[in-house]
């Protein structure tokens, strides 16, 4: 049994996640050479944004951070908390060299689905697409609100049950969960749908939940080890840049012919080709030596992949099976 977890971007955890990643996003806009270290959490009427900044950038951070809650549809009142401070001499050289100890990475594919992701959470991801647009442009979903997150679990590969937690406003809950099956099996017609098994949910938000950036790691599904917080840093960060370079190594060696792909890669301080890399199929061959070194660089991350918004939107479903983003785009031949 597998299951897969993704969340609404009006998630409590999203939003910090997208706050977070929307303030580097600026920070690089205007300074490319930026080093960025912060973290987002907060709820209940207060945002706490801390962390340390080396760059010339100068900007009102409040701001951006309250145009931010509204474009994700946080329209209650949420005062920032900023405290962002430029680094010291000692921390100065840290940030440079990226990492104070070694960094793990992972990337893995499958050819379960068309976006090389295992078929819950390729599902997962298509029914949580599919509520925030129906949020957003379907006058009929008026109730549904920003927050809300979608479990899949899988029996044998196949999507069994679909359980989803969203907020419903006023609407009859009985008339909410008969929508929401219907648009589920619309996707997936043989799957069971559980929608708000603990009763009526009707708001809910960062405005009355806690939330913190960082928090979701599980990007393939709970059978596959979890990566590092990509959340918060700029994109040449390890932790980051080099969870997409794995990704793109295992999606290329499936395309090659694998069922299946995982890649591990260990990057060293201060260094941008990983000191060690694994990949394996899902037979347990060794496929490591079919990685060009070269394409694992974290070099590549600026001076090929970043563009401004870049990691904002890789957060915002997720950094896997989006075909807009460099990592995703080769394809089947």
């Amino acid at each position: 049994m597998r299951s897969a977890y993704v969340r609404l971007p009006g998630h409590p955890d999203a939003v910090c996640d997208i706050v977070a990643e929307t303030i580097v996003d600026e920070y690089l806009r205007r300074d490319s050479t930026a080093r960025v270290r912060l973290s987002v959490a907060g709820g209940r009427g207060a945002l706490f944004i801390s962390g340390d900044v080396k760059s010339f950038a100068d900007f009102d951070v409040s701001a951006l951070i309250l145009r931010t809650l509204g474009t994700l549809g946080v329209m209650e009142d949420i005062e920032p908390f900023v405290s962002l401070e430029p680094v010291t001499p000692e921390q100065s050289a840290w940030l440079n060299q990226g990492v104070a100890l070694p960094v793990s990475v992972i990337g893995y594919a499958t050819n379960e689905s068309d976006d090389f992701l295992p078929v819950s959470v390729s599902l997962a991801i298509r029914i949580a697409k599919r509520l925030e647009e129906l949020r957003i442009s379907d006058e009929g979903w008026y109730w549904l609100g920003p927050d809300g997150a979608v479990v899949i679990v899988a029996d044998k590969r196949m999507p069994s049950r679909a359980t989803i937690a969203i907020e419903t406003g006023t609407k009859d809950l009985d008339a909410v969960r008969d929508a929401v099956m219907h648009m589920v099996q619309a996707v997936s017609p043989e799957i069971t749908v559980i929608t708000n098994p603990l009763g009526v949910n009707e708001a809910r938000g960062i405005a009355r939940v806690m939330g913190a950036s960082g928090a979701h790691t599980a990007m393939y599904g709970d059978n596959m080890p979890g990566i590092p917080s990509c959340v918060g840093v700029e994109p040449f960060h390890p932790a980051k840049g080099g969870s997409w370079l794995a990704r793109a190594a295992a999606r290329s060696l499936v395309i090659r012919g694998a069922s299946a792909a995982f890649v591990q890669c260990v990057y060293e301080p201060g260094e941008r080709f990983p000191a060690r890399i694994r990949a394996r199929d899902d037979r347990g061959r060794n496929l490591t030596a079919e990685i060009p070194a070269a394409d694992l660089s974290l070099d590549r991350i600026m001076n090929e992949w970043w563009r401004p918004g870049l990691g904002i939107d890789a957060t915002r479903w997720g950094f896997v099976g989006e075909p807009g983003f460099p990592w995703e785009t080769e394809s089947k031949s």
